[in-house]
């Protein structure tokens, strides 16, 4: 019976903790590769509506001479109860027109609450959530 069992073949425990460690490595190495990208496509939700705000609030600057304040004002901009319930928007109004626009997620955001995504309008330059400057 001892015999039979010696001839038996299987893993060493060596090589199932070499394969442990390599699996660890990739793990440490894919999550925030993925952590990253579900980030980018959940701001990227917010910075398509941010870029609708800012085309909406140039038309709305040519036909009253006056920048918005408020998203609310942008009339000709509809948003979907889905996009509406996930974030907040703010415009910020400055010397010579519209400094920022931000959006701030809300608790209905899959991300969480309170993740921000903000627009520069003199730089063009996009900040927070989802982009590489948190």
């Amino acid at each position: 019976m001892l015999r039979r069992m010696r001839n038996t073949t299987g893993f060493t425990l060596v090589e199932i903790l070499i394969v442990v460690v390599m699996l660890a490595i990739l793990f440490a190495i894919a999550v925030p590769i993925y952590v990253r990208y579900v980030a980018q496509a959940r701001a990227a939700e917010a910075q398509e509506a941010i870029s609708s705000i800012w085309a909406a609030s140039k038309v709305f600057n040519a036909q009253t001479g006056t920048w918005p304040t408020r998203v609310e004002q942008l009339r000709q901009l509809q948003f979907d109860e889905a996009l509406r319930r996930k974030w907040t928007f703010t415009i910020t109004v400055g010397g010579r027109g519209i400094n920022t626009i931000s959006a701030i997620s809300t608790g209905m955001m899959a991300g969480g609450a309170g993740k921000q995504v903000t627009f520069t309008t003199e730089t063009a330059e996009w900040r927070g959530y989802g982009t590489d400057t948190y």
